[in-house]
C-alpha cells in the first residue's frame, strides 16, 4: 500500500494538512470520531492537478450498464481546483473509432495505486441531481482472484440515482454473471443530497460491513458467498477505489427533458482509516429476546458489555440508525417509552476506551406488527421479469409474508429469526434454499411486472421422491395450476420445472403454494416469453437460436420494444442483458435499435430496413424504436439519411 506524503504548499492548505494531522493525533481517544482507527491515506485534492500517484483514468464508453456516457481524461470532465476533485458530465458530440457518442463523463479508479484490504474508507462528497444521473464512489477487486464479475465481488460505498434524496449501499457477490447476486441497503430521510456536501462512509472488517451517511449508520450486512471460494471470500482480498458519474443506464434510466447539463459531482476528500490493533469490546443484547412480540407501550432494553484490553465508556441503544439513548454504567439498559405497533430492528452500540466498537442487533415485533414489505428493502418489490429467490420471502412474518407449520428455522440459516427453513444451497451459483416443505406451506413475494404479456417462470427444485407438487399464484390467481417435481435423486440435486403464465402489469404478491411435503426451492426465473413487439416479430425460441448460434450467452430477452415505451428511453439498450453485442455480429434483435439499422435482421442494411421503418414512421411518428440518431422524441428525416447512409453495410 502506498500512503499519501502530506506536503505544505499554500498557507490554506497547510492549515488543512495540520487539522488531518490533529484528526491522527486524537483519533484512538475520540468516541464519537474514528474509533480505534488511524488515518493511513487521503487524497485532499488541494493543488491544481489531480495526483496521477493515486488515481488513473479509465476511458471507456458504457460502463457495462447500457449508460450512455463516454469517459474521457479530458480537464472538461474532470479537474482539481480549490480543494476539491470535479468530475462533469457533458451533453456533447464526442466522436470515438466512428461512433458518435452524445454524452461525456469521466471514470477515476486507483487500481495498483492504492489499495486495500479492511478499515473505514470515507468521503465527503456534493452530488449531482437530474433523471439518469448516476454518480457513484466504489471499490473493485485488484486481482479478480476469484473469477469475473461478480465472483470476485464489489462494493458499492455510495450510489444514488436521479434526484439524490436516496442513498444506496451494496454488495455484489456470489458466482459469475449471471450466477450473482447482491445485498444491501438503502438511506432515505427527506435530505437533497446535491445541496451541500455529505460524508459518506463504510467499515470493512473479514466479517462485516457497515454503511454511514454523515456519521449515521443505517446499514449492516455480515453474509455473503462466493463460488470459488468460502467465506469470507470474495471479500478478503485488496480492493480499489473508483469515483464516476454515469448518464443513462438500466438502472436510473435515461435523461429527458428535465435533465440539465453540466451535471458535476464534486469530491473534496477520501480517506482510509485502518484499525491501530485495539481488540473491540463484546455486547449483547440480553432483553428483549431476539423475535419477541411484545405489547405497545414501553419496552425495556438490556444489554451486557466488555472489553478484554480496557473498559467500556458507554453503550448507545438505537432502533433502526434512530439513536435512542445511551447508558454509562452497567448493567447497561434503556427504556423505549410508548411504542406504538410495528416490527422493529433494535441495536446496542458498546464503545470501549479507546473509542473501538462493536454492535448486537435483534429484530421484535410490537403489537399488530408492521404488516408485508418487500424484502429486504420494504417499498422495492422484486423486479419482473427476473429472478425471485426463494428465501427473498417478504417481510411480515407467520400468517402474513409465510406460512410455515413448524416453528423455527429448521436450517438455521440467513434469516434465522423467521419460521421458514433455509439451508446452505450448492446448486450453481451456491447461496441458500428453502427446505423442509410441508403441505399447506406458502411463500410470499411482492412483485413489480414491468410489461404485461406471456412468461415463462421456472422453479429450481429437488426432491428425494417423485410427485411433489406446487403451484405460483399471482394477484390471488392460480397462473400455473400444479406442477410437478420430479424425483432428483438428492436434495441438492436440482432441476427446473417450467410453465408459460400471463401476467398483468403492476405490482402485485406473488404466491408459492406447496402442495406437497418433502422437496426444496431455490429460486424462480420469469422470463419475457411473448413475440417481441414492434417490427420484430421473432419468437423467444428463435431469437435464444441465432443468439446461440452467434456465441452469445442467452440472458433475459429485453421487453423494451414495446411501444408505449418513452421516446428515446431505448436507445443502447442490450436485450441479451449485459452481453456484449460483438462487432461483427450477423445479429441485432434492433439493439442500439437504428445504429445498425438491420430491422428485418437479414444481415445487412437495405432497402427492407428502410420500407420497414417507413411503416412505423407512419403509424406512429415518435417511436424510439425507429430513430437511428439516438432518440430525439421524432422520426424525421434525419433518421432517414442516418438509415440510409447505412445501407449496403454489413453488420
Amino acid at each position: 500500500m502506498k500512503c499519501r506524503i502530506i506536503e505544505k504548499k499554500t498557507m490554506a492548505a497547510s492549515i488543512r494538512h495540520i487539522f488531518l494531522l490533529t484528526i491522527i493525533a486524537i483519533a484512538v481517544f475520540c468516541v464519537h470520531g474514528y474509533g480505534a482507527y488511524q488515518l493511513v491515506w487521503s487524497d485532499e485534492f488541494d493543488g491544481t492537478s489531480l495526483n496521477m500517484n493515486n488515481w488513473s483514468y479509465q476511458i471507456m464508453g458504457d460502463g457495462g450498464n447500457n449508460e450512455w456516457q463516454y469517459y474521457t481524461s479530458r480537464p472538461q470532465n474532470s479537474w482539481v481546483a480549490n480543494g476539491a476533485l470535479t468530475i462533469q458530465a457533458l451533453k456533447e458530440d464526442y466522436v470515438v473509432g466512428g461512433q458518435t457518442y452524445h454524452y461525456t463523463s469521466a471514470r477515476l479508479r486507483t487500481a495498483n495505486k492504492q489499495d486495500f484490504l479492511y478499515g473505514k474508507f470515507e468521503a465527503r462528497i456534493k452530488l449531482p441531481k437530474g433523471q439518469g444521473i448516476w454518480p457513484a464512489f466504489w471499490m473493485m477487486p485488484t486481482d479478480s482472484v476469484y473469477g469475473g464479475w461478480a465472483a470476485s465481488g464489489e462494493i458499492d460505498i455510495m450510489e444514488s440515482i436521479n434526484q439524490a434524496g436516496t442513498i444506496y449501499g451494496t454488495l455484489h457477490f456470489g458466482g459469475q454473471w449471471p450466477n450473482n447476486t447482491s445485498d444491501g441497503c438503502l438511506f432515505s430521510n427527506g435530505t437533497d443530497f446535491s445541496q451541500t456536501f455529505h460524508v459518506y462512509t463504510i467499515e470493512w472488517e473479514s466479517t462485516v460491513f457497515r454503511w454511514y451517511v454523515d456519521g449515521q449508520l443505517y446499514c449492516t450486512k455480515t453474509s455473503w458467498w462466493s463460488s470459488a471460494a468460502a467465506y469470507p471470500a470474495p471479500f478478503d482480498q485488496f480492493f480499489h477505489f473508483i469515483l464516476n458519474v454515469a448518464v443513462g443506464g438500466n438502472w436510473p434510466g435515461y435523461p429527458d427533458a428535465t435533465t440539465t447539463f453540466p451535471q458535476q459531482m464534486q469530491i473534496d476528500y477520501i480517506r482510509v482509516y485502518q484499525n491501530t490493533g485495539n481488540d473491540p469490546p463484546s455486547v449483547e443484547i440480553t432483553n428483549p429476546a431476539e423475535g419477541a412480540v411484545l405489547p405497545a407501550g414501553n419496552i425495556l432494553i438490556q444489554a451486557a458489555a466488555s472489553d478484554i484490553d480496557g473498559t467500556i465508556s458507554t453503550v448507545e441503544f438505537y432502533n433502526g440508525t434512530t439513536l435512542l439513548g445511551q447508558d454509562t454504567t452497567s448493567p447497561y439498559s434503556f427504556t423505549w417509552t410508548s411504542v406504538p405497533s410495528g416490527c422493529y430492528t433494535l441495536t446496542a452500540k458498546a464503545i470501549d476506551n479507546l473509542g473501538s466498537s462493536n454492535t448486537h442487533t435483534i429484530h421484535i415485533t410490537v403489537g399488530a406488527g408492521c404488516g408485508q414489505q418487500p424484502f429486504p428493502d420494504a417499498g422495492a418489490p422484486s423486479t419482473i421479469p427476473g429472478r425471485i429467490q426463494a428465501e427473498a420471502f417478504d417481510y411480515g412474518g407467520e400468517g402474513f409474508a409465510y406460512h410455515d407449520t413448524s416453528s423455527g428455522n429448521s436450517g438455521n440459516k440467513y434469516r434465522t429469526t423467521e419460521n421458514v427453513d433455509i439451508e446452505n444451497c450448492t446448486d450453481t451459483g451456491g447461496g441458500y434454499n428453502v427446505g423442509w416443505m410441508a403441505v399447506g406451506e406458502w411463500l410470499e413475494y411482492t412483485v413489480d411486472v414491468k410489461y404485461a404479456g406471456t412468461y415463462t417462470l421456472r422453479a429450481r427444485v429437488s426432491a428425494l421422491d417423485p410427485g411433489k407438487t406446487f403451484y405460483v399464484a399471482f394477484g390471488g390467481v392460480n397462473k400455473t395450476g400444479s406442477l410437478t417435481v420430479p424425483d432428483t435423486n438428492g436434495w441438492q440435486n436440482w432441476t427446473t420445472v417450467s410453465k408459460t403464465v400471463t401476467l398483468s402489469t403492476g405490482v402485485q404478491i406473488m404466491r408459492f403454494y406447496s402442495n406437497s411435503a418433502d422437496f426444496n426451492l431455490n429460486y424462480i426465473d420469469i422470463t419475457a416469453d411473448s413475440t417481441v413487439p414492434g417490427v420484430i416479430g421473432m419468437s423467444r425460441t428463435l431469437a435464444e437460436s441465432l443468439i446461440t448460434s452467434s456465441g452469445l450467452t442467452v440472458g433475459q430477452i429485453s421487453q423494451s420494444f414495446h411501444n408505449a415505451i418513452p421516446a428515446g428511453s431505448v436507445i443502447g439498450q442490450n436485450p441479451v442483458d449485459g452481453t456484449a453485442v460483438p462487432s461483427g455480429c450477423p445479429i441485432d434483435l434492433e439493439i442500439s435499435l437504428g445504429i445498425r439499422g438491420d430491422f428485418n435482421i437479414n444481415g445487412t442494411v437495405d432497402i427492407a430496413d428502410i420500407v420497414i421503418m417507413a411503416g412505423e414512421w407512419l403509424g406512429t411518428p415518435v417511436l424510439a424504436d425507429i430513430e437511428p440518431l439516438g432518440g430525439d422524441g421524432v422520426v424525421n428525416f434525419a433518421d432517414f439519411a442516418a438509415l440510409a447512409s447505412n445501407w449496403g453495410r454489413s453488420i
